[in-house]
């Protein structure tokens, strides 16, 4: 078989890119928290999909498929407190029960496949993913909102960061037992 003809034009000396495991290497572990954001955003949508199935199938079965957004509202506002409460607790667990999942799984892959990572970089993924989450979710200058919105702000801080830091802890402990 014939030797390889090169084209003149281009020159050998030019610089090789870096070998994928020395990139990896040479990348800060706080970049690892963006990735973390990333992943967690990517498998809270469709987790957030089927938890919004979820919590619909919950209204169409004790208000039916066929109430209006006003009959709905009436009713709600005739419940008793302890009733609204667990309605409200009901129709919020599936999303989440959604957020813990994709927490906890971005946080996994912070943790096993970010070189010197692990819960903490792992939880600030969870603190980034919170704060773009309720400041997306924030309903602005609405009166009487404002101590729901708080909750909801806690609520999702506390989940996002526990899971996501659970996730990162798991997949460290995971990553320093693989064979290298």
């Amino acid at each position: 078989m014939a030797e390889k003809r090169r084209l003149p034009v281009l020159s050998n000396d030019a610089p090789k890119p870096p070998a994928e495991d020395e990139d990896d290497e040479a990348r800060p572990p706080y970049h690892w928290v963006g990735f973390g954001t990333v992943a967690i955003f990517a498998a809270w949508l469709p987790l957030t999909y089927v938890a919004g199935s979820v919590s619909k199938h919950v209204m169409d079965g004790r208000f039916g498929k066929d109430a209006s957004n006003d009959a709905i509202a009436i009713a709600v506002n005739a419940m008793e407190t302890g009733e609204r409460v667990r309605l409200m607790a009901t129709i919020a667990l599936p999303a989440l029960f959604a957020l813990a999942i994709a927490a906890f799984g971005g946080g996994f892959v912070v943790g096993r496949f970010g070189p010197g990572t692990g819960a903490r970089e792992a939880a600030l993924a969870g603190v980034m993913t919170a704060i773009v989450a309720n400041l997306l979710a924030w309903p602005g200058g609405k009166d009487g909102v404002a101590l729901t919105a708080l909750v909801g702000v806690l609520v999702t801080s506390a989940v996002a960061i526990g899971f996501a830091a659970w996730g990162g802890a798991l997949g460290s402990r995971m990553s320093r037992r693989a064979p290298a």
